[in-house]
């Protein structure tokens, strides 16, 4: 015995596709907005040449030995204030403590004459070493952090448009922050003297 086909039955199915226009505007705006916020992120990136590392697991790297003298410029910061040092010498300060630029009565340190200093410094062997545009920042374990990334900030470039003369050499450089001082910055384990 032959069922009669239901009638409900006779409806056709229709395809379901998935409606992409919401996930499409999604995209449109999202996309974008991903893009620019690249370029901010970029901006706030600060570049540095960390030490390699040497431990129990790591293989020591054969050094290339030097065949031409080396400028090796470094900061040391310490509670006392900042030491510039070089291959050649250390500077020192005023007062017989060996710290080339004291901090303020305050406990403050100042950043504008480390720049000044630096300027000097630059403008002095600019010509002379291949290691002019490189510079190793030291800090004692108890330095704050944000006086680490102003001390790199002052080394980087200038903080405003000056004319340096070294009394010395006669030698006159103009400077101007778009002007680079040491913009290869290296961060290394602090020296205690």
């Amino acid at each position: 015995m032959a069922f009669k086909p239901s009638l409900r039955r006779t409806h056709s199915q229709e395809s379901a596709e998935p409606n992409l226009t919401p996930i499409m505007n999604l995209m449109v705006v999202l996309i974008p907005l991903l893009l620019t916020s690249a370029q901010f992120i970029k901006l706030g990136i600060i570049e540095l040449n960390l030490p390699p590392s040497v431990g129990p697991g790591s293989a020591l790297v054969d050094l290339p030995k030097e065949k031409e003298r080396k400028l090796d410029m470094g900061i040391t910061i310490s509670e006392k204030g900042f030491i510039l040092s070089s291959s050649m010498a250390i500077l020192k300060g005023d007062d017989e403590s060996g710290v080339s630029i004291p901090v303020s009565a305050n406990g403050e340190y100042d950043y504008e004459k480390l720049n000044q200093k630096l300027m000097l410094i630059k403008t002095r062997v600019e010509d002379k070493f291949p290691d002019t545009d490189k510079i190793v920042i030291m800090a004692e374990s108890d330095i704050v952090y944000q006086v680490l990334v102003s001390t790199m900030d002052a080394a980087r470039a200038p903080f405003k448009a000056d004319t340096i003369r070294d009394s010395s050499t006669g030698i006159t450089k103009a400077w101007t922050p778009k002007d680079e001082l040491f913009p290869q910055v290296s961060i290394s384990a602090g020296v205690i003297f």
